[in-house]
């Protein structure tokens, strides 16, 4: 394998990855007020909640009431307002939830196109490469880690990290947490060794 080659890939993948990255760290700033905008669908949710919670404690109020008073003939007339009531409260919620469904799936921050990250493995692989992505475990000993200090392959490159909602192009200075969506590249031997590096498979207990 020409390691010269790979190297050169290895760089302008990473440039390309990180355009890839900016792109997203731009959509996610366009978003922000999305996400606003999803919280306070979430109050509302939440507010339209208690006031069925209140109706429902009306309507069991009116019954006991009317059934108290043995006036049992008015019963059905005098629940059908809080009956209304609970039923238009009921649909406001499915409504909202509905509405609060849509938001995530039209703002909710994505990583990096997953068709991408699949033409750019291919393109790794016919030079013997490989791309792969994993996540940190909450046993990995990186935790905590600068990624300058973690011994890595020679052939294999750290490239953009998915936290929670950001996009981050790692430095030396980038110190790792649980939970890190991490796209690592290069010689595929070398990747797999990263992968073990990163996440160690448990050893067997011997008895």
């Amino acid at each position: 394998m020409d390691f010269k080659k790979l190297r050169d890939f290895l760089a302008r993948f990473s440039q390309r990855s990180a355009e890839l990255a900016r792109e997203g760290a731009e959509r996610l700033t366009e978003k922000a007020t999305a996400f606003s905008v999803i919280n306070k669908a979430k109050m509302e949710k939440k507010s339209l909640e208690h006031r069925l919670d209140e109706a429902m404690v009306e309507l069991g109020g009116e019954f006991y009431h009317l059934y108290t008073e043995q006036n049992l003939e008015q019963m059905d007339e005098a629940l059908k307002p809080p009956l209304e009531k609970i039923r238009e409260l009921r649909k406001k919620i499915i409504e909202k939830e509905i509405e609060i469904q849509k938001l995530y799936e039209k703002y909710y921050p994505q990583g990096i196109d997953k068709e991408k990250i699949s033409v750019l493995k291919e393109e790794l692989e016919r030079g013997g490469g490989t791309i792969e992505q994993i996540v940190i475990g909450e046993k990995s000993p990186v935790i905590g880690k600068k990624l300058k200090s973690v011994k890595l392959p020679k052939e294999v490159l750290v490239g953009t990290i998915l936290r929670q909602d950001k996009v981050i192009i790692p430095d030396g200075s980038f110190a790792f947490e649980k939970g890190d969506y991490i796209t690592l590249l290069g010689k595929k031997a070398d990747v797999e060794e990263a992968i073990r590096i990163f996440n160690p498979p448990e050893e067997k207990q011997t008895s």
